[in-house]
């Protein structure tokens, strides 16, 4: 059964992007990040757009544009967000988890 999102989960996903974008940044995976998948567990379609805006957003703005991005809309489970950044090989760069509601419950990604 899938949970319907809502708006701090909304801010929850929106925060893990960002999360996510500057753990590359940190790793200096940007420049070589060719694909992002994102799978989320979520009972509504609006989060699948939620998660397309926050990966686009969440992305430096320093000339370059977003490498290309899925969302995977996983059924079951509790809200949650896994996402893992490709090269142009398809080769995994990074990859993280984000349970919806972590910040509030003081959790970190997994």
């Amino acid at each position: 059964m899938t949970l319907p999102i809502s708006d701090p989960d909304t801010a929850d996903l929106r925060c893990a992007a960002r999360q996510f974008a500057g753990a590359l940044a940190a790793e200096a995976l940007l420049d070589a990040t060719a694909r992002v998948e994102a799978r989320l567990n979520a009972g509504d379609a609006d989060a699948l757009f939620a998660v397309d805006e926050a990966l686009s957003a969440a992305w430096p703005r320093d000339g370059s544009s977003p490498p290309r991005h899925e969302v995977i809309w996983a059924s079951g489970g509790s809200p949650d967000l896994r996402l893992s950044a490709f090269d142009a090989a398809g080769r995994v760069l990074l990859r993280r988890s984000y349970a919806a509601g972590a910040r509030r419950k003081g959790d970190g990604h997994v």
